[in-house]
């Protein structure tokens, strides 16, 4: 008879069949640990233990570790395809001049003055999500918005030559 699911079964799981669980899963995913350590808490949420826990043990991480491959190569994906937009977005809005005045602007700028610049212009976020993610109002981060484009406007427009009309917003 086996014995019910509890700590010291998911240790001794670890420790005998841990390594091997991760190298067996790295075949499928950058994050074999994971997938791992989600199997065994898996297995820790049943009553009992499988007739054949170590094979199911396998089964799961073996499941896991493809689903995270397959999320990791969506997300590698979609980060590529909305690079490429932004950059092309970019491209057809900034000048040459700029653009490669436009990283020494931003180097120039505090962090947070950065941070909501590439969030809004880059990112593309609301002001709603903006807010959360730089944990303030959206009025305020709308303001210090305003603030950061005005600085950046100020660094930007020496490098303006006289045929190129510096934008105003």
């Amino acid at each position: 008879m086996e014995q019910p699911v509890d700590a010291r079964l998911i240790g001794d799981l670890l420790d005998s069949h841990g390594a091997a669980l991760e190298l067996y899963a790295s075949g499928w995913t950058n994050s074999p640990e994971d997938c791992v350590q989600e199997s065994l808490v898996e297995l820790a949420r049943r009553l009992q233990p499988p007739e054949h826990t170590v094979a199911w043990l396998y089964h799961v991480v073996r499941n896991r570790a493809k689903n995270a491959g397959r999320a990791d190569r969506r997300r590698v994906r979609h980060e590529q395809i909305a690079a490429q937009l932004a950059g092309e977005r970019n491209q057809q809005t900034i000048s040459d001049i700029e653009r490669l005045a436009l990283p020494e602007a931003l180097e120039a700028m505090s962090a947070e003055d950065r941070e909501l610049v590439v969030l809004r212009i880059w990112s593309g976020l609301t002001w709603q999500e903006i807010a959360e993610v730089s944990q303030t109002s959206s009025s305020g981060a709308q303001r210090r918005y305003a603030a950061a484009l005005k600085q950046l406007r100020h660094f930007l427009e020496p490098s303006c030559l006289p045929k190129i009309v510096c934008r105003r917003s």
